[in-house]
């Protein structure tokens, strides 16, 4: 009898979820849902796992509850194995859960649903990549950031906003299965309520998202306690309480994220040897991060300051594309190497305000690394699609709640001169010695 309930409720849950059409957000449809958004204590979040076969989800539960997930390539639920949920206390009073779908399949529609307490969620449907990959690119959703963080009309706007982008993007671009987003995805890194607006479109039920910790978002751990990333590194000397850098490949594309709160180099070296070591065959490398090395906005203090410490790092190991965020512009840059364009080298794309928060335009006259800008404040976003001889790029805003391009390149591989590329002894020793505070701070995070 139990059965045959979930069958029915799940039948009409997905029946429900496939009704759902990728438009335009507004700000009315939000008062709507506004209660349910903001009292989810329980929404799930969908993240990379280690590699294409693999899917990770996170959600919070109440203390003493016993929670349940089923996931299956078909849409009665009713048949498929329990998935292991993994429960860790938390400083905040709830159960952190983390749940790992192994083994799945390429180009094929899986099914998920959870239960926290009582009743059982909606049934959610991802789509795993096919052949090739194509992923969507945001940065600094920052719900909060329009006006007063603490009034609800500046977070019924910036919802909006966010769900507008990803609405376009996933109507427009059905092949997406992958979002990366550079940081400050809320304003206030410590308010639950941002971080569940973030979450609340329907979109990202279905989307694996990789967060970058922004600089709104680096003292207080509510990225850890929402997403569930693979290959977590928590050896660095500097250790936000946001997150940690972490690493996971996709089809022929290895994504590396690294924190830039933290402006020791040797850490950021560290992340990005153990990932190219972990993943040496993949074809692309992809660095993330919030900060941006060659902002279009060229006298932003933190680019040029990152700039002398990170840009030789990633040409020795090879880096083609490095995404970033923070100055709320859009800009890309040619192939630089040693801070000169070249014919090929690493491409720098920053990536904007992606919900309409803060969106500022870039300059007129823009330096002489940058190839393209948007002189405009609408929301922007990317999508990269990743082929065997190069990553191409488009970049659109939205307007009027409509995708309009504003920028697309070809992406060709960098010259990586050095393919045994490491740190040398000495650094990996000291490194090793002054990261205790790291390794002792990451216990929190497992």
């Amino acid at each position: 009898m139990r059965n045959r309930v979930f069958c029915a409720f799940v039948a009409l849950a997905v029946l429900f979820c496939s009704a759902f059409s990728s438009s335009a957000s507004s700000v009315e449809d939000w008062e709507k849902k506004w209660d349910s958004a903001v009292s989810n204590g329980s929404v799930v979040s969908l993240s990379p796992g280690s590699d294409e076969t693999q899917i990770r989800f996170r959600f919070l539960a109440p203390l003493g509850s016993k929670p349940e997930f089923r996931c299956a390539d078909h849409e009665n639920l009713t048949d498929a194995d329990a998935l292991d949920v993994q429960r860790t206390p938390t400083v905040t009073g709830k159960l952190c859960c983390t749940v790992s779908a192994d083994g799945l399949k390429p180009d094929t529609t899986y099914y998920y649903a959870y239960k926290t307490g009582d009743a059982w969620s909606a049934a959610y449907a991802f789509h795993t990549p096919g052949t090739a990959l194509t992923a969507l690119f945001v940065s600094d959703s920052q719900i909060g950031r329009s006006g007063n963080w603490r009034d609800k009309a500046v977070l019924l706007h910036d919802v909006a906003g966010w769900d507008t982008t990803l609405c376009e993007a996933a109507g427009t671009f059905p092949e997406i299965s992958l979002c990366l987003s550079a940081g400050d995805q809320a304003e206030i890194g410590f308010s639950e309520k941002q971080f569940r607006l973030f979450l609340a479109p329907d979109v990202m039920r279905g989307l694996p998202i990789a967060t970058t910790v922004g600089n709104h978002e680096f003292y207080y751990p509510c990225l850890n306690l929402h997403f569930a990333h693979p290959n977590r590194y928590g050896c660095s000397i500097l250790h936000s309480l946001g997150d940690e850098p972490y690493y996971f490949a996709q089809k022929n594309a290895l994504f590396i994220v690294l924190d830039t709160n933290d402006p020791i180099a040797w850490d950021h070296e560290a992340v990005i040897e153990r990932a190219v070591q972990s993943y040496p065959d993949t074809k692309w490398r992809v660095v993330m991060m919030h900060h941006s090395l060659y902002s279009c906005e060229d006298s932003f203090d933190d680019g040029p300051n990152l700039r002398g410490r990170l840009t030789s790092v990633l040409q020795k190991y090879g880096v083609d594309l490095v995404l970033s965020g923070h100055t709320h512009r859009y800009s890309r840059s040619f192939p630089l190497w040693d801070n000169e364009i070249a014919q090929s080298g690493v491409t720098y794309l920053e990536g904007g305000c992606c919900s309409g928060c803060n969106c500022k335009p870039s300059p007129e006259t823009l330096p002489s690394y940058s190839a393209a800008g948007y002189p405009k404040t609408n929301p922007v976003y990317s999508v990269l699609r990743f082929g065997e001889d190069e990553i191409t790029v488009q970049a659109f805003a939205v307007e009027d709640g409509e995708s309009v391009e504003i920028d697309s390149a070809a992406v060709l591989p960098c010259p990586n001169n050095d393919e045994d590329a490491h740190s040398s002894q000495i650094v990996r020793i000291l490194h090793g010695a002054l990261s205790l505070f790291g390794r002792a701070v990451s216990v929190l995070f497992r």
